[in-house]
């Protein structure tokens, strides 16, 4: 008797110790919804996880209790599952048998009402049936499911091991569209010689993206157009636009490509047309772009960015650009505008200037600045401003030579009576030089 009571605890103890000896695990993969077409979706709609599987990691006994958690609060929207589960061992006959006990909000809970004798559940793989969830819940935070289970009779938790293996994340969201790449950016030099109306190098420039569409998430967004912007400051009747895969159109300063579909790359060129009436300007590019998919609600269209203002290059000067940030025009008040030519070639002087509206005003060649030597230009420039309609108010104007940066230096300062305002130009910002004269 007292040989047979010994091994009757040693019994009881290894069927204890085997409730703790493996957690149990979710088996669902995460599956990766494409945040776009959510999006398209109705507001209530809603996604099913076809099968909750949860692999036991305990031995179960009846009246155990296991509760299946939603979170965050508000993610499952209903639970589809028949009033009890039977889920088979690897061994014929052998089973464990689950009955729907209560439901909540975010919880549903299953009681074990029966188990074959002498069956141990451990790594039994339950399939507890279908979730419905929340679409609105899904693109604001990851989905995931908590498995907690009881003992029989109590409160005492088990099945959870140390990992958190009895935690996973059903859904989880990424963007379809990738921010848009360029890969090649609009880079050519302006020829001062020309009159700023030819490239210095060739007669056209090019500017590549790329944007990536991951159709391989689930429920992938279907684009009907993509729209991609470049903002180019210039006049449309000298520049030709070229798309490689989609249809350009230039209107008030802005290249709007259109594309079929989604656009995931396009090499945009533009070609100088000679002779050009109107000065190239330089200028530094940023290209947007859109996706247009055909939503499931009635109001139309959904649109997606797929990147605002990414910079896309610059044209730059083959010769001296200076900026004057301010100078103003009134009766009474006088300008001092002068431009030094150090070097030992003559310079073609280009202007322009940006009122406080934003108003261009392109001067064109206003002088021309004589090897070593001092050209004044101020009454040419207000002569030019007056034959454009300007006569008062407060400028920023852009002095452009045809000479090497380092021969060419402007001074700028202005009288209102007897007293004299000096204007900082942004060539102090690259040296602290000052000879010339006012």
């Amino acid at each position: 008797m007292k040989q047979i009571f010994k091994k009757t605890i040693l019994a009881a103890a290894i069927a204890g110790l085997s409730n703790y000896a493996v957690a149990g695990d979710v088996l669902n993969d995460t599956l990766e919804y494409s945040t776009e077409g959510l999006k398209t979706l109705a507001p209530d709609a809603e996604k099913t996880i076809e099968s909750l599987v949860y692999e036991l990691g305990a031995n179960y006994i009846a009246s155990d209790e296991i509760t299946i958690t939603f979170s965050p609060a508000g993610s499952l929207s209903s639970f589809d599952a028949d009033g009890y589960i039977i889920a088979e061992g690897d061994v014929e006959g052998d089973s464990i048998t689950f009955s729907l006990l209560s439901q909540t909000d975010d919880s549903v809970t299953f009681r074990v009402t029966a188990v074959t004798d002498n069956y141990d559940t451990t790594e039994t793989e339950v399939d507890f049936g279908a979730a419905l969830l929340n679409v609105s819940s899904i693109l604001a935070d990851d989905v995931s499911v908590t498995y907690s289970s009881i003992k029989a009779g109590s409160d005492a938790a088990f099945d959870e091991g140390s990992e958190g293996s009895n935690t996973g994340v059903l859904t989880s969201t990424a963007s379809q569209i990738s921010a848009i790449t360029v890969t090649d950016k609009f880079d050519e030099v302006i020829d001062v010689d020309s009159g700023r109306t030819q490239f210095e190098f060739s007669g056209e420039d090019s500017m590549t993206f790329v944007i990536e569409n991951d159709t391989s998430l689930e429920d992938p967004a279907e684009f009907t157009n993509t729209y991609v912007e470049i903002e180019i400051q210039t006049s449309d009747e000298d520049l030709s636009f070229v798309s490689t895969n989609g249809e350009a159109d230039y209107d008030d300063g802005v290249l709007t490509v259109d594309y079929e579909g989604a656009v995931t790359t396009d090499t945009i060129r533009i070609d100088v047309d000679f002779p050009s009436n109107t000065p190239l300007v330089a200028q530094a590019f940023s290209v947007s772009a859109d996706y247009f998919d055909a939503g499931a609600d009635e109001e139309g269209e959904d649109t997606f960015s797929a990147g605002i203002d990414v910079p896309a290059g610059e044209w730059t000067l083959n010769g001296n650009e200076v900026n004057i940030p301010y100078m103003p025009f009134a009766p009474g008040i006088s300008q001092i505008l002068y431009v030094t030519n150090s070097g030992d070639f003559d310079g073609g002087v280009y202007v322009t200037a940006h009122d406080e509206d934003g108003t261009e005003y392109d001067l064109g060649m206003v002088a021309t600045a004589g090897a070593n030597s001092v050209t004044k230009i101020t009454a040419q420039v207000k002569d030019a401003l007056a034959a454009e309609g300007f006569e008062k108010g407060k400028l920023s104007i852009d002095v452009t030579v045809n000479a090497p940066d380092g021969d060419i230096t402007v001074q700028a300062a202005y009288n209102i009576g007897s007293d004299r305002g000096f204007v900082i130009t942004d060539q102090y910002k690259k040296s602290d030089m000052y000879d010339g004269p006012l």
